[in-house]
């Protein structure tokens, strides 16, 4: 089955945004079409991000309820790994080593982000860098 760590962006699209890639892609997820990688820093960062005031404003449907279901989900079904790992491969946004070694832990073959800084590597190691769309499309193939 294939593995996949999705970059806090992916997680925060799919939240706020029903129809898109990043929500298909979490929908497939919960179908057992792949295993999702995540760690602590990944988990963190998301709730941060969804609660953050420009976010709450925006996305009235951001409830506080909603936010903890979502973690809840993510920590009860994704496969964590331990966030030991430190690594230096993206020297311009240094936040992006936890994703890349979150996927190097839990022995990833994608991370899927949007993230420019993540894309431009294309891949790191044998883990292929790719867009939401680019993965969705992958999954569609798979199946």
């Amino acid at each position: 089955m294939i593995r996949a760590v999705l970059d806090t962006n992916t997680h925060i699209s799919a939240a706020i945004v029903p129809h898109g890639y990043p929500a298909k892609i979490i929908q497939a997820w919960r179908e057992g079409r792949f295993t999702l990688i995540i760690c602590q820093a990944i988990l963190k960062e998301v709730v941060e991000v969804l609660k953050r005031s420009h976010i709450q404003k925006k996305y009235r449907g951001l409830t506080e309820k909603a936010i903890h279901a979502l973690i809840e989900y993510l920590a009860e079904f994704a496969t964590f790994t331990p966030g030991q790992l430190k690594i230096e491969a993206v020297p311009d946004d240094p936040d992006d080593n936890e994703i890349i070694a979150c996927a190097i832990e839990g022995e990833a073959e994608y991370i899927v982000t949007g993230d420019p800084h993540l894309k431009d590597l294309k891949a790191y190691r044998d883990i292929q860098i790719v867009s939401p769309k680019e993965f969705w499309n992958i999954l569609e193939k798979k199946d």
